[in-house]
């Protein structure tokens, strides 16, 4: 469809240009029909090339709003992934304030253990203490499947 507007644009300003020397040879109705044509032909060209002035404007409108669309989009992505972030900050102090708590229990239960006295002798650790307290020899592990096999 392009194609076909340059071509008859271009058509007729061949004919303008070919008509423009004859014209100061012709009588009058050949005058007053080549400045007609020749005025036609202008404002057709004119037309177009206004139709085509529109055509960019309404395209750079178009690119305008997208980009403004791409930043908001942008912004609004921003500020989900800064929620997201500050969520992950909260988790993180809340599973480092149970890691805290959890040692304060366990070095709580080591100085217990050390307290009530040496099970062996008493260079041994208290972790060994613990180790040698949790295994009596009266005890007997008992020997449990589920289906995997034997353990």
């Amino acid at each position: 469809m392009m194609w076909q507007k340059a071509i008859a644009g271009t058509t007729m300003a061949a004919m303008l240009a070919l008509a423009a020397p004859s014209a100061a040879f012709a009588d009058g109705a050949a005058s007053t029909r080549n400045i007609l044509l020749g005025a036609g032909v202008a404002t057709y060209l004119i037309i177009q090339h206004n139709r085509k002035v529109h055509e960019r404007y309404a395209e750079d409108a178009r690119r305008q709003a997208e980009l403004q669309s791409q930043n908001s989009n942008m912004a609004a992505a921003y500020s989900s992934e800064r929620s997201a972030y500050s969520n992950a900050l909260a988790e993180i102090v809340d599973l480092k304030r149970e890691v805290a708590y959890q040692h304060s229990v366990i070095v709580g239960q080591r100085h217990q253990v050390a307290m009530q006295g040496g099970f062996g002798s008493t260079s041994t650790s208290p972790r060994t203490r613990v180790a040698a307290a949790s295994m009596s020899p009266s005890q007997q592990v008992s020997m449990v499947s589920y289906g995997w096999g034997q353990v």
